[in-house]
């Protein structure tokens, strides 16, 4: 009879590997199809600003986790950013947002007018055929290379400076670094939030915080080539911190730069701007459920490492990724 090898979880890698491909993941051909729904946006617009260059209208960039490569199979929406030429457009957001959504209209007379709505801070474009909806954030063009612009918040309402080129550059380089497994980690724990907003009353956390957090993580010297390492690694930093540190990236910006006085209970500062801690509205109740829900993940991670069968391991596995987890 062979001996019990603790040290061998019964979960591999590849079982990692395969759940994430089977569940997690937007298929390959599915992104395609998004992104070329937006680039034919994209394209028919700079056609319609070249024919009309006092338009108002600047660019079009895909923006947000389709743009980055994290984004999840149960995505349902593709974020857009839609440059506008400040000095035309109106200043208050619920004229800009309508302003905008007719110049859609003008633009696409081929989708029916009552497919581009508005929401909130964005307008959006509804498309029968992929089922995907385009969410387009209006930017106040700087009209400089970094492509910096204002936008609103959708959870403050206050404009904040941003650089969508820069947000993507800033995933990229991290990317570069660790390729597949770094995104692979953010989807992850994107669908590890997903999970517990099913199960944990008033629970929210943000994509993009999400992703802030492992950026942290890797910067610190984390290596996400193994999946249950990478996910320990990531639960052990919030648990430890509780997220009471301050979290800013030297990308763009000097230390110096950050605010001098304490900006929120979580202060998770926006990579291209020292002026945006994007957790600012984070309360305690929730900085502490976040705490303890890393913490219990943790817990069951590290448990699944010592069953004897996979039974046992699946359900620790399955308290974390939900009840879809399966090898």
């Amino acid at each position: 009879m062979q001996p019990i090898n603790f040290l061998t979880p019964e979960i591999s890698q590849a079982d990692l590997a395969t759940f994430s491909d089977d569940r997690v993941n937007l298929k390959r051909d599915d992104a395609q199809r998004y992104r070329d729904q937006v680039n034919n946006l994209r394209e028919d617009l700079e056609r319609y600003i070249a024919a009309h260059p006092d338009f108002g209208l600047e660019r079009m960039l895909l923006s947000g986790s389709l743009a980055k490569g994290t984004a999840l199979r149960t995505i349902k929406d593709a974020d857009v950013a839609l440059y506008v030429k400040g000095g035309t457009a109106p200043q208050e957001l619920d004229k800009l947002t309508l302003w905008i959504a007719e110049k859609l209209r003008q633009t696409y007379p081929q989708i029916d007018p009552q497919k581009i709505t508005v929401d909130g801070p964005c307008v959006v474009i509804g498309f029968t055929g992929t089922g995907i909806k385009v969410e387009i954030t209006p930017v106040y063009s700087l009209g400089d290379a970094q492509g910096r612009g204002y936008l609103w918040d959708r959870r403050s309402g206050k404009k904040v400076l941003t650089s969508i080129p820069r947000h993507l550059e800033f995933t990229r380089t991290r990317k570069d670094k660790q390729p597949q497994h770094y995104a692979q980690i953010i989807r992850l724990l994107k669908w590890w939030v997903r999970q517990r907003e099913k199960d944990t009353v008033g629970f929210q956390f943000r994509s993009f915080l999400v992703e802030l957090i492992v950026a942290k993580v890797a910067d610190d010297g984390a290596d996400f080539s193994d999946y249950h390492i990478g996910l320990e690694q990531v639960f052990t930093y919030i648990q430890k911190s509780g997220l009471k540190e301050r979290i800013a990236f030297a990308d763009y910006y000097k230390a110096t730069a950050l605010p001098r006085m304490r900006t929120g209970i979580v202060e998770i500062f926006d990579p291209v701007t020292p002026d945006n801690n994007v957790a600012a509205d984070i309360t305690e109740a929730t900085r502490g459920q976040l705490v303890t829900l890393a913490g219990a993940a943790l817990d069951h991670l590290s448990y699944a490492r010592t069953c004897q069968t996979k039974g046992e391991a699946l359900e620790c596995w399955r308290d974390v990724m939900g009840p879809s987890f399966n090898t």
